[in-house]
């Protein structure tokens, strides 16, 4: 054993904004339903933007939309911006139960107003290559979500360094589901000595038929899955679990550890990848683990060197 971390996932309150996404992150405003935007664009807008740079915040105008860049109007004038600039735009309905937040670089500044282009909202590295297998991926019961809110059960994360049985190291990244009746230190400890005591609709859960997809991209934030076939419930948490082949299998020579993951994540939404759907899903706590990183960036290279699945 080279090195082992357990610890408690607490989400309490914030699932139900993880999981009916009150706060949305995106990369263009044109993203934001019709029916929301019509009220904060153009001249018969009812509602007004949030506008904030560090720590000043100020209310503002949005004037109108291009692909991933908006125009925006401060309202007060001892606001100022500056190109480079970057700024938060917030969109804030009083009928929806969403609202809209985008990071944005201020490109051009005009009189009144100026031109801001959105960021990425996914800032960790995305690391693009594929496996020949598939991803196995379970929807978690809605049951859950108000088991997890009420702290009916424990979120647990097992970060894992060992020794393989063919020698070289493996790296798990493993999330489970916990009975109550357990406390946290309990199941800490039966974690650490593998004696896990799984909540019992968790454990059937893992007994049934995955559901399977494609690699496109992963993060130390997330996970994007090709699938064949559109799932449509935006409201789902999943469980994916997959590994990266043994480096024996692969190429010895690129000193690479293979990895296994096990976690729990949330939809965030759908893009359309050629004639199949991408799944994209957000961590529930992003993989703060510098090996990581490093051992993706190799997979990666490696993948763009030779175009073979690994």
């Amino acid at each position: 054993m080279l090195n082992k971390k357990t610890e408690i996932i607490d989400l309490g309150e914030k699932i139900h904004e993880i999981i009916y996404r009150v706060i949305v992150q995106i990369n263009d405003p044109r993203k934001i339903d019709k029916r929301i935007l019509k009220d904060f664009l153009g001249k018969g807008h009812t509602e007004k933007v949030k506008i904030i740079k560090g720590k000043q915040v100020c209310e503002g105008e949005l004037l109108n939309l291009y692909p991933y860049s908006m125009g925006i109007k401060p309202l007060d004038k001892n606001f100022k911006l500056k190109r480079n600039d970057t700024i938060l735009i917030q969109l804030k309905h009083p009928t929806y139960d969403q609202h809209f937040v985008m990071q944005a670089v201020v490109i051009k500044v005009f009189s009144s107003w100026v031109n801001a282009e959105c960021q990425d909202p996914r800032y960790d590295k995305r690391y693009n290559f594929r496996l020949q297998s598939e991803i196995d991926f379970f929807v978690i019961p809605h049951t859950f979500y108000d088991l997890i809110k009420r702290g009916g059960v424990h979120i647990a994360r097992e970060t894992l360094h060992q020794v393989a049985d063919k020698g070289g190291i493996v790296h798990s990244y493993a999330e489970n589901i916990f009975s109550r009746s357990h406390s946290e230190s309990d199941i800490l400890k039966d974690v650490s000595k593998g004696q896990q005591h799984l909540h019992p609709e968790y454990k059937s859960l893992l007994t049934n038929t995955p559901l399977r997809g494609n690699l496109k991209d992963i993060s130390q934030g997330g996970i994007c899955i090709i699938l064949n076939d559109k799932l449509y419930d935006k409201k789902n948490l999943l469980l994916a679990r997959f590994a990266t082949p043994p480096i024996e299998n692969i190429n010895p020579q690129l000193n690479c550890d293979p990895l296994f993951f096990n976690l729990l994540g949330a939809v965030r939404g759908f893009s359309t990848i050629g004639s199949r759907y991408g799944l994209h899903i957000q961590f529930l706590k992003r993989l703060e683990d510098d090996i990581l990183g490093d051992t993706l960036s190799k997979l990666e290279t490696y993948y763009k060197r030779t175009g073979k699945p690994l």
